[in-house]
């Protein structure tokens, strides 16, 4: 029985692979959630396969319903052309400790950001999500960002088929994802696709650096494909690889306004890049472990400009997850998550964008959750970046030679940085308790982020006289799924 498997998931993979590279690109995206669709097909509140109602954290069923392709149920409430289709609203306030120059975080056509207190519609989505075939599903993010980016593009795409077997006594279930992230085809919480706070501000300074698979994700036009398997619901393996398509292809399929307003370690994937993932999980009455590793390696043509080599980068990460049901009532939850970036810069380095032939960036997120009656939600999470020291890498919104950029840069070269977040979540609906559970949602969140240091230091990062402690930020946003 495993040749005939093994030999049909390597038809599916080039078979959908054929199908979707065409169409899978990435652009700065947001975290998905629960959609009304997947209500609807299984007759399920979201309640059932999220915890808090709304995603994109996924129960026991809803990580099922994921490894087994979105296919599951048959309830559909509305006619079968309309009951995959969901959409959602996002809209947010935005208050920094200091404020920034008018335009600091969008300037276009419909206007630009002001000093502070900003209030933005951060995106509005169409999502086509469920199944399309007795073992194929789909979960597709159309963004609409009229404000901000001020673009269309598809932000989320994940293609799959699954099925099962039993194998030597065991139960398997495998599958092909083709999708446009790496990490979309996970469903933990310590991944970048599904990381929380499921909604981010636009409105506010970010930190010079980040773990590369973020960047990768915040500035490249990804796509790849998959396989994986779960073995009696114990041990998860899958490997794959992505790869990028041409600037000028993304740009002319209009997923990519401006191909070189990327991030210091954005760029277009040179050949292929493999992917991997695995982790153990463990369930013993309420409680329940996961420990696992994933990450991804890749050749990269810094800032789309060729001619100069490429860059070498390696992310490796370790992450675990813990959950404890107290009661129906109260679920806690803790997770953790390091990851280690080496970076070869040679391209780089030719072309003046960093100092270094070799840097290395760490990373480090601790979390914790309580939620109560799947309705409320507080959340402490802790983050640390640690790394090489490069003055130009982290400098490089200033622009080759120019001075600091006086709000994001690092006056030292460090991309030291230390934030702790406090937040809360409120999801009224959901439950099945309401007649509309099926076709509206309701998420409304509070978050706050203090940083202790910033971009290398807490006092004067910038060399300006900005300090860490001027960019703790008060997020409030609302996102409404109907």
């Amino acid at each position: 029985m495993v040749k005939p498997i093994f030999v049909n998931v390597v038809k599916s993979t080039l078979f959908l692979t054929v199908i979707m590279s065409s169409l899978l690109s990435i652009i700065p995206f947001q975290n998905a959630s629960a959609t009304a669709a997947f209500s609807r097909q299984t007759g399920e509140p979201c309640a059932a396969c999220h915890m808090q109602s709304y995603g994109p954290w996924l129960t026991q069923l809803g990580q099922k319903f994921k490894l087994d392709g979105y296919v599951a149920g048959n309830a559909n409430t509305l006619p079968d052309i309309l009951n995959p289709l969901s959409a959602e609203v996002v809209a947010s306030y935005t208050n920094t400790n200091v404020g920034v120059p008018g335009g600091t975080y969008y300037n276009n056509a419909n206007g630009q950001s002001g000093r502070n207190n900003n209030v933005m519609n951060d995106w509005s989505a169409i999502y086509y999500t469920g199944r399309v075939a007795s073992k194929i599903g789909s979960y597709l993010q159309l963004n609409i960002n009229p404000q901000v980016s001020y673009s269309m593009n598809l932000a989320m795409a994940d293609i799959r088929y699954a099925d099962h077997a039993k194998i030597a006594g065991s139960d398997v279930t495998y599958g092909i994802s083709v999708n446009n992230a790496p990490t979309m085809s996970d469903f933990w919480m310590t991944t970048p696709a599904w990381m929380y706070p499921y909604t981010a501000t636009s409105g506010a300074p970010k930190a010079a650096a980040s773990p590369w698979l973020n960047a990768l994700m915040a500035g490249a036009n990804t796509a790849g494909a998959t396989a994986y398997t779960m073995i009696n619901n114990h041990l998860y393996l899958e490997a794959g690889g992505y790869t990028s398509q041409a600037a000028k292809m993304a740009q002319g399929l209009g997923v990519w306004a401006n191909a070189t307003a990327t991030t210091p370690l954005g760029g277009l994937i040179d050949g292929g890049a493999p992917y991997w993932r695995m982790f153990l999980q463990h369930t013993v009455g309420p409680h329940t472990m996961m420990v696992g590793t994933y990450g991804l390696a890749a050749k990269v043509v810094p800032m789309y400009q060729s001619g100069y080599g490429t860059n070498s980068y390696q992310e490796y990460n370790v992450d675990s997850n813990y959950s404890y049901m107290l009661n129906a009532d109260h679920m806690l939850m803790a997770a953790f998550r390091y990851s280690r970036d080496n970076m070869q810069m040679n391209s780089s380095v030719q072309q003046g964008l960093s100092d270094n032939v070799n840097n290395n960036l760490d990373t480090v997120m601790l979390m914790g959750m309580w939620t109560y009656k799947q309705t409320y939600n507080m959340t402490l999470a802790w983050n640390k970046i640690s790394g090489t020291t490069d003055a130009t890498l982290y400098n490089l919104e200033s622009g080759q030679g120019n001075p600091v950029n006086a709000i994001t840069g690092s006056a030292n070269g460090s991309p030291n940085t230390n934030s702790f977040m406090l937040g809360g979540d409120y999801i009224p609906f959901g439950k099945g308790t309401s007649k509309l559970d099926p076709y509206l949602n309701l998420r409304f969140s509070l978050q706050y982020f203090a940083y202790t240091q910033f971009n290398g230091a807490a006092s004067n990062y910038d060399g300006n006289g900005r300090n860490a402690s001027a960019n703790n930020t008060l997020y409030f946003s609302t996102n409404f799924m109907f």
